[in-house]
């Protein structure tokens, strides 16, 4: 098959670049925008049935209504020992509170807008003079006061970017106003941005940016380093415009079945697509060029040498790329949504690029012929070990020199003489760090606005809350409490009342174990903190009957807890989880058989690590034993194969050890984990590219000892592979490290753990640890290892230096 594959490159390269250019063409006139197909959200990527998306439901049946995320506005006077002025609470009144109504779309006399359309998101606002609830929203230090837009949107709508701004320009407008005019925002008065759409809007906003920067220096890093390595200009083209296309007419075809419905994707995953394209296609591009050189210098003709370069890497490529779209593939077997999608997307652009590697590139490089070397363009009737017209710059000379070569070489002389000490240095060398990542592999942060910097809107608005509010205030904890054989809504039925109120009690009683602030519920619509006086605290108790409890289900009822914690903390999961397991004990006895459900940030941030840690291992395992399967067929000696998952699974582990202890360092007081996402990517992709190298080593392995035997066998590979695998590496890992050009911290760490962990692949696991135990294996070294694997003993043999012990010694 790749015999013909070669055939058709070499003898019809023109048919086949216009087929992709046109291809190229049809896709990208076709596709729609990304963002337009493309979902957003974060918790919408659970499954249906997790708790918190239950408990969504439920509020949605009982209280027609939605409270998906807010905009909170922090408008405080710090400048005053007085706190915000009579001139401040007038401003909030007369003209903020107005002007955001407006903004808002909402009409000028009403708390709760009944119904939403095109026209408007924010679905009830509250502030300091709501009349049943405004205590609420004034700090007790006096200073700040809150005004809180409740949308009808999830929080990483791209939606809500559009409301936000509009706020920021009315607040804009206000400030640009004269000091005597009486609609200007008061000197000094401070007003930031908080709440959990904002949150989303900065994080959308930032994604965007961080793949922007990540794609321009991927492009850059890609070039320079093609440039470096091959010191020939159309030579580095050639993969860049394989890479390019392949990544173009991918995320094209993708938005193309995004908009059919037969895929979905998620606003970021664009990013890894592209990061992924770039560095296996230009690998896969590398391995073809090496081998293509190689035939060229055999004195081959241009034609023969495409046909022989596809006939005798085809497969393994193949092979290669098929174990990444496996390990990345099963992804698709998540729970969590975002996965599912990562795994089709990604394992989607691989397949385009690997199929781009195998017919664009062998093309483009029959249209240039010679001159895709130039400036050392190889004289068509010269053969012999280098093959290229002599110049005298340096390049050059160092080209002709083979130093890189040299080195393998010397490497394989190394680890000849002393297999057994090379290969145990290299595990020891990894084994502390594998340990740390042991220890630390569930340091996991879910804390979202941890991600963001701290110049990001929403990070200086939580901080100005937090100062003058409980941290939870920003996300607070919903409770729906059914029981059938109560009603709760019921004004003459007092039963209800008398239970909730109860209830509130026994949970008060306990605030401080419990790690709470505020408890409001129908019977403490404000709080059990807030004295009122009696005509407010009736009104307040008419208000809060119709906000928690169901006219429409009146067998439920709702409380709101604010806990001193910040609800997007890591530690915040552990917190709730004791109280949701805790919280039964506080119902009265009367409801002691109610049902309850929790709603909140922390529910759903507790729901993505239940679904996350899961999904953690089942798709570890699948994926290993996927790229096992792969490796088993392909090589034929599962025991060879088993030891090299065994090393890139340390090697795995080393780099997550590094990696935690690399973002300790540069943060011990701050730092709180590695980012969630991170272990499982690194994981699926670690696994993935690691045994892609291997592939690579031992498929030419089997080649060279057929020529040389099977111990010369393994050091000719060595040499003839260690330049091309060694340049693969670090284009992959630049690859992966522009990841860190962005400014979210989950996409730096894991950019940092990719390069560090291909790196370690590249120049420890590929050139030590697999040939230094091959070596140990075909001389009978590791005894009965060696025997199964059908090798003598090394004794017997006399191949084995006297000075060095044997791994039984």
């Amino acid at each position: 098959m790749f015999e013909s594959l070669g055939r058709l490159s070499s003898r019809h390269a023109g048919w086949v670049v216009a087929g992709w250019i046109a291809l190229l063409a049809v896709a990208v006139l076709l596709a729609p925008r990304w963002a337009d197909v493309a979902e957003n959200g974060e918790f919408a990527f659970l499954p249906d049935s997790a708790p918190s998306r239950v408990a969504e439901e439920e509020f949605k049946h009982a209280f027609e209504d939605t409270l998906a995320s807010n905009v909170v506005l922090v408008v405080r006077r710090e400048t005053s020992s007085d706190g915000l002025s009579d001139d401040d609470h007038s401003f909030i009144e007369e003209v903020l509170v107005p002007q955001i109504r407006q903004v808002a779309g909402l009409p000028p006399d009403e708390d709760i807008r009944r119904s939403t359309d095109a026209a408007g998101i924010v679905s009830r606002i509250h502030w300091s003079g709501t009349r049943t609830s405004g205590e609420l929203f004034k700090s007790e230090d006096g200073q700040a006061s809150l005004i809180v837009l409740q949308l009808s949107t999830e929080f990483l709508d791209q939606g809500n970017a559009q409301l936000i701004k509009d706020v920021e320009d009315m607040l804009a407008k206000l400030q640009l106003r004269p000091g005597q005019d009486p609609e200007a925002i008061p000197l000094g008065l401070d007003i930031s941005f908080s709440g959990s759409a904002t949150f989303g809007r900065d994080m959308i906003q930032e994604s965007n940016r961080s793949a922007r920067s990540t794609e321009k220096w991927t492009v850059i890093l890609v070039v320079l380093l093609l440039i470096i390595i091959y010191r020939a200009p159309i030579l580095a083209l050639i993969p860049l415009t394989t890479v390019v296309v392949a990544t173009v007419v991918s995320l094209s075809l993708l938005a193309i079945g995004a908009r059919l419905g037969i895929v979905t994707l998620f606003n970021g995953i664009e990013t890894y697509v592209t990061v992924l394209l770039y560095g296996a296609g230009v690998d896969y591009c590398l391995f073809l060029i090496a081998r293509y050189r190689e035939e060229l210098d055999r004195g081959t003709t241009i034609e023969d040498a495409i046909t022989s370069t596809l006939e005798r890497v085809g497969a393994a490529l193949v092979a290669s790329a098929g174990t990444v779209m496996c390990g990345i593939g099963m992804m698709v077997f998540a729970e969590f949504g975002k996965f599912r999608q990562a795994g089709v997307a990604i394992t989607f652009g691989l397949a385009v690029c690997m199929l781009a590697s195998l017919t664009l590139t062998p093309s483009l490089l029959r249209l240039f012929g010679r001159w895709a070397f130039w400036p050392n363009v190889r004289h068509p009737h010269v053969t012999g070990p280098t093959g290229w017209i002599a110049t005298s710059d340096v390049s050059t000379r160092i080209a002709q020199a083979n130093l890189m070569q040299r080195g393998w070489a010397q490497m394989g002389v190394l680890l000849t003489k002393r297999p057994m000490t090379w290969w145990l240095g290299s595990i020891l060398l990894l084994v502390p760090f594998a340990c740390v990542g042991v220890m630390w592999f569930g340091n996991l942060s879910y804390g979202l606005l941890a991600e963001l910097p701290e110049t990001a809107p929403c990070v200086r608005g939580a901080n100005a809350l937090t100062a003058h509010f409980p941290a939870g205030e920003s996300g607070m904890l919903s409770v729906l409490v059914r029981h059938d054989d109560v009603d709760f809504h019921s004004r003459r039925d007092l039963r209800g009342t008398r239970l909730v109120r109860e209830l509130t009690n026994n949970l008060v009683k306990d605030k401080e174990k419990l790690g709470l602030h505020t408890v409001r519920s129908m019977s403490h619509p404000v709080g059990q903190d807030r004295p009122l006086r009696p005509a407010a605290r009736l009104a307040a108790r008419s208000a809060g009957r119709k906000m928690y409890s169901s006219a429409t289900d009146p067998a439920v009822t709702m409380l709101g807890l604010v806990f001193h914690s910040d609800p997007f903390a890591r530690d915040s999961i552990q917190e709730f989880r004791e109280f949701r397991d805790q919280f039964s004990d506080y119902l009265p006895q009367e409801i002691a058989d109610a049902r309850y459900s929790f709603l909140g940030a922390t529910p759903s941030l507790s729901d993505l690590k239940d679904v996350t840690d899961r999904d953690q291992i089942r798709i570890d395992s699948l994926v290993l034993l996927g790229v096992f399967l792969i490796l088993v067929v392909l090589l034929r000696r599962p025991g060879i194969c088993s030891y090299l998952m065994f090393s890139v699974f340390l090697s795995y582990l080393a780099t997550l050890g590094i990696t935690f202890l690399t973002f300790w360092a540069l943060d011990p007081v701050g730092f709180a984990g590695l980012d969630w996402k991170v272990p499982l990517f690194l994981f699926t992709i670690l696994i993935a590219v690691g045994e892609d190298y291997n592939i690579f080593l031992m498929t030419r392995i089997d080649e060279e000892s057929q020529v040389h035997g099977p111990e010369k066998g393994i050091t000719v590979a060595l040499e003839r592979t260690g330049s091309i695998i060694s340049s693969c590496g670090i284009i992959m890992a630049g690859t992966f490290a522009s990841l860190l050009a962005g400014s979210l911290v989950g996409m730096d760490q894991l950019g940092f753990a990719l390069a560090v962990g291909v790196l370690l692949d590249t120049f420890l696991i590929r050139p030590v640890m697999v040939p230094a135990f091959l070596l140990l294996l075909v001389r009978g070294r590791l005894g009965i290892f060696s025997q199964l694997a059908g090798y003598g003993s090394a004794l017997q043999e006399g191949v084995v230096p006297p000075e060095e012990p044997t791994l039984s010694e």
